[in-house]
């Protein structure tokens, strides 16, 4: 009978109470904010402070060009090096020299180290190169020249400008080409015959080939008398042959001729 009234209790309450039952609470998102198209297309303008240089500009400066003296003696090296081969450029910091040393070869360039020394090449002339050992500046003669004291250079007599000739460029592209497949062909170009005063080299005679296009474009005149390519001497008669041996590994061939007197230097690209 208890059991039967605590029933009939309980659902009456529930009857009571079901009108107010739970309120369902809804589900919360952040709302959505509406910007502008004007607002949103447009970005915000850092050029001017980028181009404020708040910290400083920073502005690469030259570096200062360092004239090396011209060694013009040097006693003969006491390493067991040998000179094989010479590339001398009208910039002389681009000049190579091939060395051997315990039988291999290689090609250094300016202020490089000699392989298995601590020597390092500092100048290349015609017949030599000089290297800087422990601070010691020593020679060292190219294979098959006795070693000698440097000749004191003549002072090159007044240069005056050269008249170069208007010649079409595609003449001179199709000369050009032709030269970079074999830089032999250049002499086909510039022809040279050798000058003899006394019986004594003074150098060699320049005339035009059979194109006269680039001998006139680079300001070459007949009869000019060439007396040194890329520093050799052509008073030297082994000098010509320096110049074939090399010719391939030029990129240019700088001459010194001589005109009425007067010396020119002409650059012919190869």
């Amino acid at each position: 009978m208890t059991m039967l009234l605590a029933i009939s209790a309980w659902t009456l309450g529930r009857l009571i109470w079901l009108p107010w039952g739970e309120e369902s609470v809804s589900r919360w998102e952040p709302s959505r904010s509406v910007q502008s198209s004007e607002t949103a297309g447009k970005s915000l303008d850092i050029s001017e402070l980028q181009n404020s240089h708040l910290f400083g500009e920073f502005k690469q400066s030259a570096a200062p060009v360092v004239v090396q003296p011209k060694v013009q003696d040097a006693p003969k090296s006491r390493l067991n090096v040998g000179l094989v081969g010479l590339v001398i450029s009208s910039n002389p910091d681009k000049s190579l020299a091939v060395i051997s040393n315990r039988g291999k070869q290689a090609t250094y360039g300016i202020n490089e180290t000699i392989e298995g020394t601590r020597a390092k090449l500092i100048q290349v002339q015609s017949d030599r190169v000089i290297i800087d050992n422990a601070g010691r500046n020593e020679t060292v003669m190219l294979e098959g020249i006795k070693f000698s004291k440097m000749r004191t250079q003549p002072e090159p007599s007044k240069q005056s400008t050269v008249t170069k000739t208007q010649v079409p460029q595609d003449t001179l592209d199709k000369i050009q080409q032709e030269i970079r497949k074999d830089a032999k062909k250049i002499f086909q170009y510039v022809r040279l015959s050798q000058v003899k005063r006394d019986g004594m080299i003074v150098g060699y005679r320049l005339s035009p080939g059979k194109d006269p296009a680039l001998f006139n474009s680079v300001g070459l005149k007949p009869g000019d008398i060439a007396v040194s390519i890329n520093g050799l001497d052509l008073q030297d008669s082994s000098a010509m042959t320096e110049v074939f041996k090399n010719l391939s590994q030029m990129s240019e061939l700088n001459l010194m001729v001589e005109r009425d007197g007067q010396s020119h230097e002409i650059n012919i690209e190869l």
